[in-house]
């Protein structure tokens, strides 16, 4: 199904540069913070549509989408941030970087999962899923080092949940491939079957921990337990 992205330029929060040059100094790149002029930001939205939108939809969905404000500043398939490093917008003359954040492919957000409502209740129910990605451009007096680069990305998004996007998605598909649950013989082996996969899954249970799930399933419940049991008690106790 086609992703068509529209771009919207945002006002980015005063604190956002004053907090990313204190972490750079704090991590021993000072020089690096020095070199960061101005930071711009973005926000793009990926529209997917199970088909194509009449102008009429076409024209809801943009009324949706755009600054109530400044309606003008919705762009499709046009970043403001698509302009030379030598244009006024970039900053003039110095290096520029940008970076684009977003939700992870495999699971839908509940950003999107209220959007795809709304469009339903607006009478787009071609729009299937509508992800909501961040996107920064740098401006600086000369280019920053890796390491700096990496450090930056590291603060403006959460490895849990998001992911870098090196160029705008074409699919929300992930590629990722779902696992067969396994059965963990607590039965035949008992503890030791628990503790094997304690080790490999990285459950973090303790002598106390593998004593109760390994009496509880052999003697009270009978039965072999699946690692996904096994993953979601980890989680419990965390």
């Amino acid at each position: 199904m086609p992703i068509v992205h529209y771009y919207r330029e945002t006002e980015p929060s005063h604190s956002l540069l004053p907090a990313i040059c204190e972490s750079l100094t704090n991590l021993g790149l000072g020089d690096d913070a020095a070199k960061i002029a101005s930071i711009r930001t973005e926000s793009c939205f990926n529209v997917q549509l199970e088909g194509g939108l009449s102008a009429t939809n076409r024209e809801r969905l943009e009324w949706l989408l755009a600054e109530t404000f400044d309606r003008s500043g919705l762009r499709l398939e046009r970043s403001a941030f698509d302009c030379s490093t030598s244009s006024p917008c970039c900053g003039g003359g110095g290096a520029t970087f940008a970076a684009e954040f977003g939700p992870r492919m495999t699971f839908t957000s509940a950003f999107s999962s209220n959007a795809v409502s709304i469009c339903a209740a607006c009478g787009l129910p071609q729009v299937s899923r509508l992800e909501r990605s961040l996107r920064y451009q740098f401006a600086t007096t000369a280019a920053l080092s890796p390491e700096a680069v990496t450090v930056i990305k590291g603060l403006l998004h959460d490895r849990m949940t998001e992911e870098e996007y090196a160029t705008p998605i074409q699919s929300f598909e992930s590629g990722a491939v779902t696992n067969e649950v396994v059965t963990v013989p607590i039965m035949k082996e008992g503890r030791a079957a628990l503790e094997r996969i304690n080790e490999s899954m990285g459950l973090g249970f303790d002598d106390f921990d593998l004593d109760y799930y390994t009496n509880l399933f052999k003697e009270k419940l009978g039965r072999d337990p699946t690692d996904v049991e096994c993953f979601d008690m980890g989680q419990s106790n965390s």
